[in-house]
């Protein structure tokens, strides 16, 4: 047997070698701004003793079980929704390393066959991601006050990770726009964390240079709610019993948990409500022990909970024998505490001793409420990721942003390496002249035959008051960019957009600060509007030698300032050295006498496409003699040498490991060419 498959480093049985085609990729021209990844078609696997185990029996139809996706997804915890890691040799050499997904199970007469594919490492990954959103990653570490000393340290040191606190109009923040109350500083979290925690999160490990770069240190994600709130919550108070031994009439004692608005007397158990608003809440109480008694007489025990000295709940315990374990549970819905109303439980029996195991005590509200942050309070910074954003779309969209080349390690489990377009290719060389089939035909395919006549790269639309106004006049975005192509025969428009909305930089007339503008105008366009806004992505930066202001608390002077935290589409808004917009804007609301040529498009797209689209570029589609060896060594970073021409290897499709034949493969030919 010349094939050995492995999953989560078992390996599977075979009955015969495998005989179906693989095809190996990084990304597909074809279908532009799209990442693939390598596969293969069906791999049939017989049901052995040892394979049927390996799968869990999951072709039993009453099979169940429990999984636990920290555990490899092998045998009893083998789970047919979640990847299993997988190696394919022949030979002993690899060709293919990545994930194996389950498709089907044919059982014919008791016959059991397993039908499978295996896919790459960023099918893995993203599958890996799943419905993950960034709301659930923990920035908790970060929680800290709101307050002007806070926000001002943010700015002293930009590098990729901790809060910082970018000056942004959200509308009703100023009203000379010299000075800004302290809630245009809402906490922005840097990318470069976010993308961290991404993929920590997935299990996969990461060669990725470009994240440890200035411009990545630089980005951040502000909050983009109109209000920042507390999170909601519905327990109002919450402890657990304490571990005791009660006789006669007592009061149980708790070891607090979350307090809330009650206070507790010195021996905690006597809860005070001390809020001047009435709370509606219910109260649940359980509590365990054991009855002890040297007396023929039985025992009663009598549980009572207590709002001042009125019981709202009982529970009585009878024992004619000791010791006896005894359980209870009281419970109150839709009552009522006000200022000064206490809370207690009663323990009211005649038997000489009650240890108490457990138990708990807990008042939920019955109508939560989100509670507005003020200046001092601390910020929950979990609560302000944007909301609704999935983290494959997250990660996919700053590839986008770059042109991201995503592929998994040769060698190392789950490990990905990203590099941008303008990193990928190495300048190495492989000569593949005498592997070519040269008794297959050779395709030979100009790019305006498979190409779209534009190439649109644009932010997602928001309705803020200027991004709106620009949209209108100009008909697009701001900061958005369509290429064209200038070919006659296609009239198609390829569109790259990523889940950000571009921010407009804005500068009032007669001041010297420049940043995002993020509200909408009403009566007469007199009116800010706060707005809650799609996610925003921005370059921070301190900026400093600015004229004197001040960060306010309504009337109230916090500090006086020469300097604030810049965050906008420029790196800086006074040197303008490069924009992560995909365009230069065809209208600034800023004084500025230059604009930089340095964009994601000229910076990250601009080889590519002036490549793909030069009226000399060629599609080759060919056939090539790929051994094994071959296989174990493909490396889309090196060019391919084919007859005093260099190429970038497109894609392999088709390759049998087992049928010697040539395998088809594509191939754009490298144009030396920039605009």
């Amino acid at each position: 047997m010349r094939t050995e498959i492995y999953i989560e480093d078992y390996q599977l049985d075979l009955t015969q070698d495998i005989s179906t085609d693989f095809v190996y990729s990084v990304d597909d021209i074809m279908d532009f701004g799209s990442k693939n990844t390598s596969y293969s078609k069906t791999i049939n696997i017989a049901g052995s003793a040892n394979n049927n185990k390996l799968f869990g029996f999951i072709f039993d139809l009453g099979n169940a079980n429990f999984t636990d996706n920290l555990l490899p997804n092998i045998g009893y915890n083998f789970n047919a929704s979640k990847s299993a890691q997988c190696r394919i040799f022949i030979d002993r050499i690899q060709i293919f390393k990545g994930v194996l997904r389950l498709l089907e199970i044919v059982n014919d007469n008791g016959r059991i066959e397993y039908q499978c594919s295996v896919f790459g490492e960023l099918g893995g990954f993203i599958s890996a991601l799943g419905n993950k959103k960034i709301e659930e990653l923990d920035f908790s570490t970060y929680n800290e006050a709101w307050t002007s000393t806070n926000i001002t340290d943010s700015w002293t040191t930009v590098s990729g990770s901790g809060v910082y606190y970018p000056l942004i109009d959200y509308g009703a923040v100023s009203s000379n726009k010299v000075d800004f109350q302290f809630n245009a500083f809402k906490p922005a979290l840097y990318v470069k964390e976010y993308l961290e925690k991404i993929l920590s999160g997935s299990g996969y490990t990461w060669n990725f240079p470009f994240l440890d770069t200035n411009l990545m240190k630089r980005l951040v994600i502000p909050n983009n709610q109109t209000q920042i709130y507390t999170t909601a919550t519905s327990t109002a108070f919450d402890a657990d019993a304490t571990a005791a031994t009660y006789t006669s009439i007592q009061y149980a004692r708790y070891t607090i948990t979350t307090l809330g608005s009650f206070t507790a007397n010195g021996t905690n158990d006597t809860f005070t409500y001390t809020p001047a608003t009435p709370l509606n809440t219910n109260i649940y109480c359980a509590y365990a022990g054991q009855v002890n008694t040297l007396t023929s007489t039985p025992a009663t025990i009598t549980f009572s909970l207590k709002k001042n000295s009125t019981v709202i709940s009982s529970q009585s315990v009878f024992a004619t024998f000791t010791p006896r374990p005894f359980g209870v549970t009281l419970s109150v819905n839709n009552i009522t505490f006000n200022t000064g109303d206490t809370l207690k439980l009663e323990i009211s029996s005649n038997v000489i001793q009650i240890q108490q195991y457990g138990g708990a005590l807990t008042i939920t509200s019955t109508a939560p409420a989100q509670i507005p942050v003020s200046y001092g309070d601390t910020l929950n910074m979990n609560d302000l990721i944007p909301k609704g954003i999935f983290q494959r779309d997250f990660f996919i969209s700053i590839c986008k942003m770059f042109n991201l080349y995503v592929y998994d390690d040769q060698f190392d489990d789950k490990k990905l390496i990203i590099k941008p377009y303008i990193d990928f290719y190495d300048g190495s060389a492989i000569d593949w002249s005498n592997k070519i089939d040269r008794a297959k035909p050779l395709s030979i395919k100009p790019m305006s035959e498979i190409n779209a006549r534009y190439y649109q790269f644009k932010y997602k639309q928001d309705n803020d008051h200027y991004a709106e106004n620009y949209r209108k006049k100009f008909n697009e975005g701001y900061g958005d960019y369509i290429f064209d192509t200038e070919f006659d025969f296609v009239k198609d428009t390829d569109t790259t957009e990523v889940i950000f909305a571009n921010s407009v930089l804005y500068q009032y007339t007669g001041t010297d600060k420049i940043y995002p503008a993020i509200y909408k105008l009403s009566n007469s366009n007199i009116s800010e509007d706060p707005i809650d806004s799609v996610i925003r992505i921005l370059q921070a930066k301190r900026i400093t030698g600015r004229t004197s202001w001040k960060i306010k608390n309504g009337g109230t002077d916090l500090v006086t300032l020469t300097e604030y935290g810049y965050a906008g589409h420029l790196d800086d808004p006074l040197t303008l050295g490069n924009d992560i917009a995909f365009g230069a804007p065809k209208e600034i609301y800023f004084d500025a006498t230059s604009y930089p040529t340095t964009n994601l498009f000229n910076a990250y797209y601009s080889d590519y496409m002036a490549e793909v689209t030069d009226k000399n570029s060629k599609l080759l589609s060919c056939n090539v003699l790929l051994n094994t060896l071959d296989i174990l060594n493909l490396d889309f970073s090196k060019l391919i040498y084919i007859d005093g021409s260099l190429f970038r290897l497109n894609k392999v499709t088709g390759y049998n490991p087992i049928d010697y034949q040539t395998t088809k493969v594509e191939l754009l030919k490298v144009i030396n060419k920039i605009f």
